[in-house]
């Protein structure tokens, strides 16, 4: 038998084809959004706490981000892996402030300047959207440095899933892509206050549970 092909020594190349593309797929999904029906109750209800934390997970970043394109005062964080480069340069297409890296120190996230990003950002007055479980995951596992972001600013987590018909790409984080013409629903947790620095492990937790039950 022949040996099998490694599919993966071309994702340099489809990652410098897709960032190059970042235009036309911007417009597209500026397309995609405007067949979309929203329910603005959510954006409503954040713009009352001005600034919060929005936290989501990885895999329905999309939906969200639509929702989101446009919005005044509202930043998102992305990591400086190389993956990352294609959904910033989109995301600055659709209006997000950005914040390059992780509040999550590592390889490629820049956790410590990130984190003092989003600190002058929540200042600002912005809303801050962070995917809580990327940008390598695992699936829907909380990591601690929202938590951290939010107990250094005083300013709330909201926890935010959605619904929406659409389909499943068979990736890490299972990640949703939203038909056109499909309504979209936002479902928001309570707001999480960040009291206790020594405690972070359990607002962590009881941030993660939110999401699954969400």
């Amino acid at each position: 038998m022949g040996k099998k092909l490694d599919l993966t020594i071309f994702r340099p190349l489809l990652r410098k084809s897709l960032i190059s593309l970042n235009l036309p797929l911007a417009e597209l999904l500026r397309l995609l959004r405007s067949t979309l029906r929203f329910d603005d109750s959510f954006w409503q209800r954040v713009e009352e706490d001005r600034p919060v934390f929005l936290a989501l997970y990885h895999g329905e970043l999309l939906p969200l981000t639509l929702y989101g394109a446009f919005r005044p005062r509202l930043a998102a964080v992305v990591s400086r892996h190389a993956d990352g480069e294609i959904i910033a340069r989109v995301l600055q297409r659709l209006g997000y402030r950005l914040v390059r890296g992780s509040t999550d120190e590592g390889r490629y996230k820049g956790g410590s300047r990130a984190l003092r990003e989003i600190i002058n950002l929540v200042r600002e007055g912005y809303n801050v959207a962070l995917t809580v479980d990327g940008p390598k995951g695992p699936c829907c596992r909380v990591k601690e440095g929202i938590v951290y972001a939010a107990w250094f600013t005083k300013r709330p987590i909201y926890p935010v899933r959605i619904r929406v018909k659409g389909f499943t790409l068979p990736t890490w984080d299972r990640f949703r892509v939203p038909l056109p013409f499909s309504r979209l629903e936002i479902r928001l947790g309570d707001p999480l206050w960040v009291e206790e620095r020594e405690n972070l492990h359990l607002y962590r937790e009881q941030l993660e549970e939110t999401l699954k039950r969400l």
